[in-house]
């Protein structure tokens, strides 16, 4: 490996700014002496791009200067990872998390980056049709049932019409969203080009269902009118 090559893997790939490199684990890995990779950091350290915490030590501790945040994920898992980031912080003991924290930091980097380049991705489509709502607590409420969370979840990502069934028939909504009101959640969207809204906890389940004749006459005794 060329020194070149071996500076750019040192700073980008080995390096962190939470967990400390040896000079002899990088000798190691990159199979070369430890004089040259002494030499590597020194150079490194002089483009600001590391630092040693214990100069004096033995062995000296090396560090990043910035996290480089070059772990690769998926949309959806960057927007797993920072959903469920204060949970974790909040169960796990400081010292533990702060070992694992620049993976949600690269997660954060990651969403944010991919988020603007892929405005209509499943991640994004489901975002918006949540917009912040709490289904966590929806569910331990009752207020809907998860396979029907799961058709809805579907529903929001792929924008495709949400079918479902309650004591007054099968009906079918389309540009589905999610909303709260008083404690309680409604799916939101379009029937018949008007808009309505269905409190969940009315829905017996949900998915792929066959509509019933005469949906549009029923859906009046079921779904409230939005104001447009």
């Amino acid at each position: 490996m060329k020194n070149t090559e071996r500076l750019y893997a040192i700073a980008n790939e080995e390096l962190s700014v939470r967990t400390p490199k040896t000079i002899r684990e990088l000798a190691i890995k990159f199979e070369v002496s430890e004089n040259t990779v002494k030499g590597d950091l020194r150079e490194l350290e002089v483009l600001g791009a590391c630092y040693c915490a214990n100069p004096n030590g033995k062995p000296q501790l090396w560090f990043a200067v910035n996290s480089n945040n070059n772990l690769k994920m998926s949309l959806e898992l960057a927007f797993a990872l920072q959903a469920v980031n204060e949970t974790i912080k909040a169960i796990l003991p400081d010292e533990v998390y702060q070992s694992i924290e620049e993976v949600f930091g690269a997660a954060q980097a990651t969403y944010q980056k991919k988020r603007n380049a892929n405005h209509q991705s499943n991640v994004v489509k489901f975002e918006r049709g949540t917009n912040g709502i709490d289904l966590k607590k929806h569910l331990a409420l009752n207020n809907i049932q998860l396979d029907v969370l799961s058709a809805v979840k579907s529903a929001l990502c792929s924008n495709r019409e949400l079918s479902f069934e309650t004591d007054l028939g099968a009906f079918e909504l389309r540009n589905v969203s999610l909303s709260e009101l008083d404690g309680k959640l409604f799916i939101k969207g379009k029937m018949a080009d008007r808009r309505y809204q269905v409190e969940t906890s009315k829905i017996i389940k949900a998915g792929q269902l066959e509509l019933r004749p005469a949906w549009e006459s029923k859906s009046k005794e079921l779904a409230v009118r939005l104001v447009s």
